[in-house]
């Protein structure tokens, strides 16, 4: 009888997990078929891609390709799109980290206080601030040629309420006593930050660097209100641009947002372990 029940047991088991494994199957199906009709159409000429006959050997082409690099200047915008996420994922990853350490580890009056105000920003969509953030920018000449666009497009976001508390909360899980260690051989407030707590929460780096690339490199609201010429737009309004200018071709398109899709999911690729062990330093929390 125990001999049958482990049997059973067994094949309850090895059920559960076939079951499981065709649910995530299916799942995946359902999210990836439109990626991979998107590149399957950025491959067919114009008259194939909602004519059918997809599976003859005809009507295959790179063109579109081509032509979409050329009718959305394309490389510029990646290029503009690039520099965009660069320095914000940079520079706003170094302001965000020092006010995340500072309201977790430094003593000063009115800590709580402001901690509270930082967290209640987090609620504020982009759109509130967005007219006023507009006005502010126009007002400091950062609508212009590509120095002050650029500035434009970064500046305002280099502080995010939700990456600083995103930070704190690791930054609290770090040992006190590495610290504590790292005092006693004579290491000061900036030693401590720069060695000691930074390496130790590497992984939630990675993440709110993933979540800001992700953020700004779809951005379309911002970018559409403060780059004013056509060298300074970004991938997404190059994008926008091939539906308004004629001729309207599908093609170019599909492969225009293929273009812009790849570098997100290499990036994604790349950093998805850290992001990973975020979460599984979550879990074991």
């Amino acid at each position: 009888m125990k001999r049958t029940g482990a049997t059973g047991g067994r094949s309850a088991s090895l059920l559960a997990a076939y079951g499981a494994w065709a649910v995530s199957l299916v799942v995946a199906v359902v999210f990836l078929s439109p990626l991979v009709w998107m590149v399957a159409a950025s491959l067919r000429e114009e008259a194939s891609i909602f004519g059918g006959g997809w599976w003859g050997m005809d009507g295959w082409t790179l063109e579109n390709y081509a032509d979409a690099w050329r009718r959305a200047g394309l490389g510029r915008a990646l290029l503009n799109s690039t520099m965009q996420v660069v320095v914000i994922g940079g520079g706003g990853l170094l302001i965000n980290a020092m006010a995340a350490y500072a309201f977790a580890r430094l003593e000063f009056w009115g800590r709580e206080g402001v901690f509270a105000g930082v967290v209640v920003l987090i609620i504020l969509p982009v759109e509130v601030l967005a007219v006023p953030l507009f006005f502010t920018a126009r007002d400091l000449g950062l609508t212009g040629g590509h120095g002050a666009a650029l500035a434009g497009l970064t500046v305002p976001f280099l502080a995010k309420a939700f990456n600083i508390y995103f930070l704190r909360q690791h930054f609290l899980s770090v040992p006190a006593t590495l610290e504590e260690a790292a005092v006693m051989d004579g290491a000061g407030p900036w030693r401590l930050f720069w060695n000691v707590a930074l390496p130790a929460v590497r992984p939630a780096l990675a993440t709110v660097v993933v979540l800001d690339l992700l953020a700004h490199w779809g951005d379309f609201l911002w970018p559409l209100m403060i780059t004013t010429r056509g060298e300074t737009r970004t991938v997404q309004l190059s994008l926008a641009n091939l539906f308004t200018q004629p001729p309207v071709q599908w093609g170019d398109i599909l492969a225009c947002a293929v273009l812009a899709t790849l570098p997100v999911m290499l990036f994604f690729r790349w950093f998805q372990r850290y992001i990973v062990a975020t979460d599984a330093r979550a879990g074991i929390k």
